[in-house]
């Protein structure tokens, strides 16, 4: 398609890091009395989790605060590194890099355990910027995000990004910043859910995108 940039979302679509994040948050919920399956939390995965403390299951303010602090600390220490990157993104982001394509990270998860989980990995290399939320998830929006990384990359006319993500809110900040978005099926979002967000482009495997931007 000749994009010339692409902004990935991280959790889902680069990194495969359920496990670490799931086992975090339920610890944050047991801290508040409330039992989960790991199961159930990985449905979850995708908006930000200091929200769906609240919403889904009840809690106040101040207690999903108090609960959300355990959840990233654990975050920052273990759950980082209890992951894996997904089969194909190592050469898909080598590729795109060496074809000249300027890409960046727009997650919400947290900034600095995104940079921590990519540098250990050797990935961040590839990416112009990592734009990521604060530890109490209050910094913006996807969308929010999204525009601060085509900011960064001085992206000028619309038509030449790209958004790529597997989660409803991946794609409608992609669509709010007026891009085109391409919906990922292998990570955490459902294939139902990403047609129902009519994505231009969707793939089922990371080497797919490959094909889609050049």
């Amino acid at each position: 398609m000749g994009y010339k940039y692409v902004v990935f979302d991280l959790d889902g679509t680069i990194v495969d890091s359920h496990e670490g994040i799931c086992i975090c948050f339920q610890q944050a919920l047991k801290s508040a009395g409330i039992e989960e399956s790991v199961d159930n939390i990985r449905k979850l995965l995708g908006p930000p989790l200091s929200r769906t403390i609240i919403t889904k299951y009840g809690l106040s303010e101040e207690e999903g605060a108090a609960a959300m602090k355990i959840h990233m600390k654990r975050l920052k220490e273990k759950g980082i590194y209890e992951c894996k990157i997904y089969e194909g993104i190592p050469k898909l982001l080598k590729t795109l890099k060496e074809n000249g394509i300027k890409m960046a990270i727009a997650t919400n998860k947290p900034e600095e355990p995104s940079i921590m989980q990519l540098e250990h990995f050797d990935l961040a290399k590839y990416f112009e910027i990592i734009i990521g939320n604060d530890y109490t998830q209050t910094r913006g929006t996807k969308g929010d995000f999204i525009r601060m990384t085509l900011e960064h990359m001085g992206v000028e006319d619309k038509k030449e990004a790209v958004m790529v993500g597997d989660r409803y809110n991946d794609l409608e900040g992609g669509v709010e910043n007026r891009l085109d978005t391409i919906g990922v099926t292998y990570g955490y979002g459902s294939k139902d859910e990403i047609d129902k967000c009519n994505p231009t482009h969707i793939t089922d495997t990371p080497l797919g995108i490959l094909d889609i931007v050049l």
